[in-house]
């Protein structure tokens, strides 16, 4: 039995096909999903790095507005801790002049919230207030005399020609920051100090207003981690997030990214520590980018990365569909190629079957030619031979008739002498015509065995062109052309052929020889008086295109008639039956150009004005 060769089930085939593409696309897949990962972090990065460019920057300009105004306010310190008005009137303990010195100092400095001079112990002495704009002496009354406020008592170790901030502070619904430096009378005692207040509030405004996009205002973290601002006392950083609170701590100045956002943060220390001090707690500037702007950028970074990836996914799987598809259609054609192969195989065997028997055929129709042919020879042959035979045989017939009539007569002693004479002659004239009749039937005879010569009977090999066209001259002469015909061989000089010289010449002659007799037949009358000299010209040269030899027979003769030329070549054929022609000459010139030199031969004639006959043959014979 024969295997079973059915295909196997749809639900099957689409298995193995699914099973196909999928192993091809997984490393599509893999690396589609590795790209897209890497894009979407490089999308986020692209994204996300104005904003931490714009927090930086947010930082930088609020650490120079800071750093400006707490540098003005302790310059403003020591230059009223300096001021000589105030030295004098501390030394003179004048109360009015040291007021009168404050309010002065005020009028032309910044706007200070408060400038006090506070004694040894801590006690105000003397107060100018800021409101509006416009500073004023506060009442004694006023003034406060109870024990000094805790912040009072960290400068209380103030050095010469030293401005110390104090914590900042967060009552009264504001924050203040307090300046201090030491104030010395004419003998260098230190006799308290000079106190400038700064409300806060201006310098975070200020803050407030430096915007960046995406970014939300500034925020100044003091040294117990809670946020300055006016109002109401909000828990530090260490209370709300104690992670950043303890980054901060740790590292001074970085970023922090997680679920809240983004956050920067910097240190900033107000003064620089004094001799033989540690330095102050560090305030902190934050710049906070809000989760919502995060996870926007986010999701569009990963819409896009996303996007991008799943297009080229679908792109990955159009071109392995297509490229699945192409190959099953390739598998479909070669299968079909299989199988037109096999047929194409089954279809050569029995063309070369047929050809075999055409071939059978053709040489069986050949050798029918060949045989028909040859009948046509022999009829030809026997036509021709039959003239002159037939006139031999009469003359001889007749010769004997007369011949046996002149012994009757000379056995009756009857034949005279003069008949003698004439029976003799007349046998001259028959054995006359019998000579010429025999000797057509030769020339018949010639004719036909150089016609039916065998080919590889003909001598092959190297002559020159010149030395065979004299040949031709030489035998053309000894036939005796006309005298009022004039022949010109024009060959190429020093030119070699490896052919068959014996044909060739033999082309040529016979070429010239027909020209002789049909262009210029006698029995057609005289030529015209204005005609020019009969001549053939015998012209030869190399074809620029083939490189074979052209030999071409020229005459300016009657030329060939439109309803013969069509003939000229066949066996037998002539227009001068009964006057000499045999119609084998042209013949055999087509039978040695096509069949043994190789070539072919070709005529242009025009009525009245000549013929032109062209051998173009090959240097070397094949």
């Amino acid at each position: 039995m024969k295997p079973d060769t059915a295909s196997p089930p749809p639900r099957t085939a689409w298995r193995r096909e699914f099973r196909v593409l999928a192993l091809r696309l997984l490393p599509w897949v893999v690396v589609v999903c590795v790209a897209g990962a890497l894009s979407y972090l490089r999308l986020l990065d692209l994204r996300l790095t104005p904003l931490r460019n714009g927090a930086r920057l947010l930082i930088e300009q609020s650490v120079a507005i800071t750093t400006s105004e707490l540098s003005n306010l302790s310059r403003d310190a020591l230059v009223l801790g300096q001021n000589p008005a105030l030295t004098t009137a501390v030394s003179g303990d004048n109360l009015s002049a040291i007021g009168t010195a404050l309010l002065t100092f005020a009028r032309a400095s910044r706007p200070y919230a408060r400038i006090a001079w506070v004694d040894g112990a801590g006690h105000e002495r003397s107060r100018i207030e800021n409101d509006d704009g416009i500073a004023t002496l506060i009442d004694p009354a006023r003034l406060r005399h109870s024990a000094p406020s805790p912040w009072l008592k960290s400068l209380s170790d103030l050095l010469p020609t030293e401005a110390r901030f104090t914590q900042l502070d967060d009552h009264d619904g504001g924050v203040w920051l307090h300046a201090a430096s030491p104030v010395y009378d004419g003998r260098g005692r230190q006799r308290g100090m000079v106190v400038l207040t700064l409300d806060m509030r201006r310098l975070l405004a200020q803050l407030q207003a430096l915007d960046s996009a995406g970014i939300q205002p500034i925020q100044l973290v003091g040294p117990d981690g809670r946020v300055v601002e006016a109002g109401a006392a909000t828990p530090g950083l260490p209370f709300t997030d104690p992670e950043l609170w303890q980054l901060m701590q740790e590292q001074g100045r970085g970023r922090r990214e997680g679920p809240e956002g983004m956050w920067h943060f910097q240190d900033f220390l107000p003064t620089e520590p004094g001799p033989g001090r540690l330095a102050s707690a560090p305030w902190h500037f934050i710049a906070h980018v809000p989760a919502e702007t995060v996870r926007l950028l986010r999701s569009m970074s990963a819409w896009q990365s996303g996007g991008a990836s799943a297009l080229v996914l679908v792109l990955a799987a159009w071109a392995t569909g297509r490229r699945r598809q192409i190959e099953r259609e390739r598998e479909r054609l070669l299968a079909d190629l299989q199988s037109n192969h096999r047929a194409l195989a089954t279809a050569k065997a029995e063309a070369e079957a047929a050809l075999q028997r055409l071939q059978q055929l053709q040489t069986e129709l050949v050798q029918a030619e060949k045989l028909a042919s040859l009948g046509l020879l022999v009829a030809g042959v026997a036509h021709e031979l039959n003239t002159p035979l037939g006139s031999a045989k009469v003359t001889a017939s007749t010769m004997s008739r007369r011949l046996d009539d002149a012994l009757r007569s000379a056995m009756t002693d009857t034949l005279t002498l003069q008949q003698m004479r004439t029976v003799l002659d007349n046998q001259r004239t028959g054995l006359d015509i019998v000579d010429h009749s025999l000797s057509r039937a030769g020339q018949v005879i010639v004719l036909f065995k150089q016609l039916a010569v065998d080919r590889g009977a003909v001598e092959r090999r190297v002559f020159a062109l010149d030395d065979l066209l004299s040949d031709v001259r030489r035998l053309l002469n000894a036939r005796q052309m006309a005298p009022d015909v004039a022949l010109y061989i024009e060959p190429v000089p020093g030119l070699m052929l490896d052919s068959y010289p014996g044909p060739l010449g033999q082309v040529v002659e016979n070429l010239v020889g027909n020209a002789q007799l049909h262009a210029f037949d006698p029995d057609a009358g005289p030529r015209p008086p204005h005609a020019a000299p009969a001549e053939i010209r015998v012209c030869s040269q190399i074809d620029p295109h083939s490189g074979c030899l052209e030999i071409t027979v020229i005459d300016n003769g009657s030329g060939i008639d439109a309803s013969v030329l069509p003939r000229i070549f066949d066996p037998f054929f002539t227009t001068r039956r009964g006057r000499g022609g045999t119609g084998i000459g042209l013949h055999l010139c087509h039978h040695f150009c096509t069949q043994v030199l190789g070539g072919r031969v070709t005529v242009a004639t025009s009525p009245g004005q000549g013929s032109r006959f062209m051998v173009q043959i090959p240097l070397r014979a094949p």
